[in-house]
C-alpha cells in the first residue's frame, strides 16, 4: 500500500492521537451533516474512510468492547459454516454484526469484532491441523508405520 508521503499528500498515516480522538468525539457536532467525515476529516488532516472507520469501530458510545459471548460465537459459526445461511451471510462481516446486535441491550458488535474472531479462529484451527499432521508423521516414523502396515 502505498504511503501518503509518496502520494504527495499532506495526510498523516499512522495512529490516532489523543487530541485527534477527541476530535473524533466531536462528532456530534456535526452529526446532522451529511459531510460530517469530510469536515472532521479537514480538521484531523486525515481521510475521511479513515476518520469514519476509526469512529465506527472504536469511538462509538453504542459499541459492546466486552467479549463475545458464547452464544454469539456459535451464532457466528453457525452463519459462517451453515449451507442454509452460506449465500446470505458468508464473509460478510457487517450483516453478521447487524444480526448479533438486533437483541443485544448492552450496545451493539462492529464487524470488526465479528471478523476478527472468525479470522482467529481460523486461523488456530489450522495450526492445530498442522500440528496434529507433523505429530502423525513424527509418529509414523518413529514406529516405521510403514514396516508393520506391510508385514
Amino acid at each position: 500500500m502505498p504511503t501518503y508521503k509518496k502520494l504527495g499528500s499532506k495526510r498523516t498515516p499512522g495512529l490516532y492521537t489523543f487530541e485527534e480522538t477527541q476530535l473524533i468525539e466531536l462528532y456530534n457536532q456535526y452529526s446532522d451533516r451529511t459531510d460530517k467525515w469530510k469536515i472532521i476529516a479537514a480538521k484531523l488532516n486525515r481521510t475521511h474512510q479513515s476518520v469514519r472507520g476509526q469512529y465506527v469501530n472504536h469511538l462509538d458510545e453504542t459499541i459492546d468492547k466486552s467479549e463475545l459471548t458464547v452464544e454469539e460465537k456459535n451464532e457466528i459459526d453457525d452463519l459462517q459454516t451453515n449451507p442454509c445461511y452460506r449465500n446470505k451471510y458468508y464473509k460478510k462481516w457487517s450483516e453478521i454484526a447487524k444480526k448479533l446486535s438486533e437483541n443485544r441491550k448492552q450496545g451493539r458488535r462492529t464487524e470488526l469484532q465479528v471478523k476478527n474472531y472468525w479470522n482467529s479462529k481460523e486461523r488456530s484451527q489450522k495450526r492445530k491441523n498442522k500440528n496434529e499432521e507433523q505429530s502423525y508423521e513424527r509418529i509414523s516414523r518413529i514406529m516405521n508405520i510403514n514396516y508393520i502396515v506391510d508385514v
